[in-house]
């Protein structure tokens, strides 16, 4: 006698158990995540405990809390779906001009500085209902946003991975030796030879970051190694230090061309280097740009 079997999925989860669960993993213990979620503990152990007895699986070991193998897949395609809905969200206020749009820009606080203010007024001029959060870190934390979906844009030069993110060129630029004035250093027309700062004291930035990595690379290749006195990732703070006479620095061209110059400081190009780098705007290749967002990017290019 042939029998038939039917499989029945009852499956009846919901987006708060996915924001439950990704809460779980990320706090790995469910007093705290409850206390993020605003829900007693009670309650969510026994919403995770329905959800793990629909879907057959466990999704945590408990004491202590840790995903399961079935827990890392779940998690893995959970985020991608969070992702998705927000993305929906996005394109559905954006198509009602109603709704209040939201744009995350990531950049380093001295292209802030110089860029952003003029920027921002004229897009805000067009889309009054676009809310805009600026996140000023350096740029190594600013990449780790990006991956995270923490912002919708980073701004700056390090490139993250082309396959994942796609660039919009702004220019190429070079960095500048940037030393106090009464330091009376000989040098011909613009240029100054790196070596005559062998025993300068530096004012250097983090080793993060790829500036940073360049000026000692740029010394070691000249025969010395830069005496580093100071170590700050705010450009505008190096500055003022120069300004003071604490040090020699190296300061991107785009922050010299456009920060409100200093009497004490000399500002000379490298002689024998012509370092460029690029300077871009990095998002996600598969995100979905609102049209403030697009204006953003029109608008930046204009900048140079």
């Amino acid at each position: 006698m042939l029998r038939l079997y039917s499989f029945c999925y009852n499956v009846f989860m919901n987006i708060n158990q996915i924001k439950q669960v990704l809460t779980i993993a990320e706090e790995k213990n469910f007093t705290n995540a409850a206390k993020k979620l605003f829900i007693s503990q009670p309650s969510l152990s026994k919403s995770i405990k329905l959800l793990e007895e629909e879907l057959g699986v466990e999704l945590f070991e408990r004491n202590p809390i840790k995903l399961t193998h079935a827990g890392e897949s779940f998690v893995s395609k959970a985020k991608r779906i969070m992702a998705d809905i927000g993305e929906l969200e996005i394109e559905m206020s954006d198509i009602s001009s109603r709704s209040k749009t939201y744009i995350v820009i990531g950049i380093p606080s001295h292209r802030c500085y110089c860029f952003m203010p003029k920027i921002l007024k004229e897009l805000h001029e067009e889309f009054p209902n676009c809310y805009i959060k600026i996140e000023e870190y350096p740029t190594f934390i600013l990449k780790k946003m990006l991956a995270e979906d923490k912002i919708d844009f980073y701004l700056g030069t390090e490139n993250p991975d082309s396959l994942i993110y796609k660039a919009e060129h702004i220019c190429d630029e070079t960095v500048f030796a940037a030393y106090p004035k009464s330091w009376n250093i000989e040098c011909i027309d613009d240029e100054i030879d790196i070596r005559k700062f062998k025993e300068s004291n530096f004012i250097i930035f983090p080793e993060q970051l790829a500036l940073s990595q360049y000026l000692k690379a740029l010394c070691e290749e000249n025969g010395f190694e830069p005496k580093a006195v100071i170590e700050c990732h705010n450009a505008e703070t190096i500055y003022s230090m120069i300004d003071e006479g604490l040090g020699v620095s190296f300061l991107p061209e785009l922050f010299i061309k456009y920060f409100p110059q200093k009497e004490n400081v000399c500002l000379k190009k490298i002689k024998g280097y012509n370092y460029k780098r690029e300077f871009a705007i990095f998002y996600k290749k598969d995100k979905y740009l609102v049209k403030p967002a697009i204006k953003f990017l029109e608008l930046f290019k204009k900048i140079t």
